[in-house]
Formats: C-alpha cells, structure tokens, sequence
C-alpha cells in the first residue's frame, strides 16, 4: 500500500458523496421534470424519457455510495485489499458518471 493511501481515500470519500450528491440532485431535477408535465397533453413517450433518465442515474449514485462506504471501512481496517478495490471502483464510478451525463443529454433530452 502507497503511503499516500490516507490522503488517497480522504479524497475518494469527499469526491464520492459529492458526485453522490450531484447526482441525486440531477436525478431529482429529471423526474420533477416529467411530473411537471400535464399528463392530459403530453405524449407519454416524452414523460417516460425523463423518468427512465433519472433512474438511470440510481446505478452511478449508488456506486458513488458504495465508494463512500469502501472508503469508510478502510478507515476502520486499513487493508491493501479494500483500498485498491476502493480506487478502481472510484475511477469506475467517475466513468459511470460522464458516461450517464453524456448519454442522458445527448439521447434523452
């Protein structure tokens, strides 16, 4: 294990529930999005985009947390095992998330 690992997972924690908060929040905008829609004039293709948008956006919040947590329990247990599980699935998670960023504005909206 590097001996920059603390300043490494210190890092990780703060950048995943920050982008965990900044999803959540993209999330919630898309589907108050779609419920403000008047369901009567509406095509109901257009209110399901935004719907199927922000739950997509549950895969990358969701592993946003679970790096959190990982980072966590490497407090608790520093093990070599739990930090490198910890940074590949941050670089995962920040992927994940340019990719749904992407996907979502370029084919949803």
């Amino acid at each position: 294990m590097p001996e920059y690992a603390k300043d490494a997972i210190i890092g990780v924690l703060g950048t995943s529930v920050t982008l965990a908060g900044l999803l959540l929040v993209f999330s919630g905008f898309l589907f108050a999005q779609a419920a403000s829609f008047p369901p009567a004039t509406t095509d109901d293709r257009i209110i399901n985009k935004f719907r199927n948008a922000g739950r997509f956006g549950l895969f990358p919040f969701l592993l946003c947390l679970l790096a959190a947590i990982l980072s966590l329990i490497w407090f608790i247990h520093p093990a070599g095992c739990v930090y490198y599980v910890d940074i590949i699935l941050f670089l995962i998670t920040v992927v994940g998330s340019a990719v749904y960023g992407t996907v979502v504005l370029w084919f949803y909206l």
